[in-house]
């Protein structure tokens, strides 16, 4: 990590570089990292990030479930954090992130496995889950956390990253960043986290975004009931991104699900709230 600062120091004891692994033959390489735990190594949990995000930003998670002993897989998405941003349309397809996520599953996956998914990487999550129900192996999993899920009826990229051409993307990237800003984040959100998470996605390509916004994966609503496994669905009270209502309309369709509304909190809950969080992916994995 002296070489490439991927999990700030002040936030975790450990010191740990991510390595570049290639999930899938003809896909881009990931940055990706793992780490085997200690006491409690027999579980092993997945942090999936969301759209325009990176695994920094499971930072606070990271460094609990370290403590725990758990294990923990955390990675970029192509495109995203310090993965390949390819100039390639395909390369952004939600179909082949959900793949990616699976071999990951299966490459790393050991004893009892948790996922936890934010934002898009919620409905990848959800998807993820459904192919393997399919297949009769749900069991695979025994437990996730999804935080700011979109709705499950909601088809995402219904913006202007779905229409406009990127060369106008870029041009226009301050009022997209400061409308983010005011969906995203809590109005009380420390001036010091914002700054650094805006930093971070000044290096995210809007060609990226748009390609993958109109492309997402798109769990199939009506196949929701059959996801028995516990879940628990996590909503800021204050995400103008992701409102409440499609998390509660989700958790309603998910026949084992545990719904939590976090007050004066916005869209990016495992930062705005990393103790709420931490506890409940504690509990999970304790459960």
């Amino acid at each position: 990590m002296p070489d490439v600062p991927d999990l700030p120091l002040a936030t975790t004891r450990l010191v740990v570089t991510p390595d570049t692994v290639t999930v899938r033959d003809g896909r881009p390489p990931l940055s990706l990292l793992v780490h085997e735990g200690g006491a409690r190594a027999d579980t092993t949990v997945f942090l999936c990030h969301g759209s325009g995000g990176n695994k920094n930003q499971w930072r606070h998670q990271w460094a609990a479930l370290v403590e725990a002993g758990v294990r923990i897989v955390a990675w970029d998405f192509v495109g995203h954090g310090q993965s390949p941003q390819p100039r390639d349309w395909a390369a952004y397809q939600g179909s082949h992130l959900v793949a990616d996520y699976r071999q990951i599953l299966e490459t790393y996956g050991q004893g009892r496995i948790i996922l936890a998914g934010h934002s898009y990487g919620c409905r990848l999550t959800l998807s993820l889950l459904q192919g393997l129900a399919a297949e009769g192996r749900l069991d695979r999993v025994a437990a996730a956390l999804l935080l700011g899920p979109p709705s499950p009826v909601a088809q995402l990229g219904a913006n202007p990253l779905s229409w406009l051409p990127p060369f106008i993307l870029e041009w226009i990237r301050p009022i997209i960043s400061a409308k983010f800003r005011s969906l995203a984040w809590h109005p009380d959100t420390d001036a010091a986290l914002l700054a650094f998470e805006e930093q971070a996605t000044k290096g995210n390509s809007l060609f990226m975004m748009k390609a993958l916004m109109s492309q997402a994966a798109h769990p199939d609503p009506g196949a929701l009931s059959a996801l028995t496994l516990p879940i628990t669905v996590v909503a800021g009270a204050n995400d103008g991104l992701t409102p409440p209502a499609g998390a509660r309309d989700l958790a309603g369709r998910l026949p084992n699900a545990t719904y939590v509304e976090l007050e004066r909190c916005g869209h990016q809950i495992m930062l705005e709230k990393p103790a709420e969080t931490n506890a409940l992916l504690l509990g999970l994995v304790n459960g």
